[in-house]
């Protein structure tokens, strides 16, 4: 009998950590995003431009939340070589996905 007692207490306290982390994870990501988002994208940002263009970047500005839920969010910048051009790029967003997408890409047209 006790060995019951001590496997549906395990099953419940597992259930509820499971069920926590899944709301963590769900609503963390929102919160997290709209505090940490833009910092986070645009530290991408700068990391990307300066080992993978070789460039210094002049500005840039980067949404703070993943509208579209894939993982990345938009941002545009300029460079120090050519502060009149304004370019567009995707930067990992702030979250879990950001952990596995580091780094930014190029933006793909939207095809529907």
């Amino acid at each position: 009998m006790n060995k019951i007692k001590l496997y549906a207490i395990l099953g419940l306290m597992t259930a509820v950590v499971l069920g926590g982390g899944i709301i963590l994870l769900t609503a963390g990501k929102v919160v997290g995003q709209r505090f940490f988002g833009r910092n986070f994208a645009e530290r991408q940002l700068e990391d990307y431009v300066s080992s993978v263009l070789k460039q210094d970047i002049n500005g840039a500005r980067c949404q703070a939340m993943d509208s579209d839920q894939n993982g990345y969010v938009s941002c545009d910048y300029t460079l120090v070589s050519a502060p009149e051009n304004v370019q567009s790029i995707e930067c990992a967003a702030w979250g879990l996905d950001g952990f596995f997408n580091r780094g930014c890409k190029t933006r793909l047209p939207n095809f529907r």
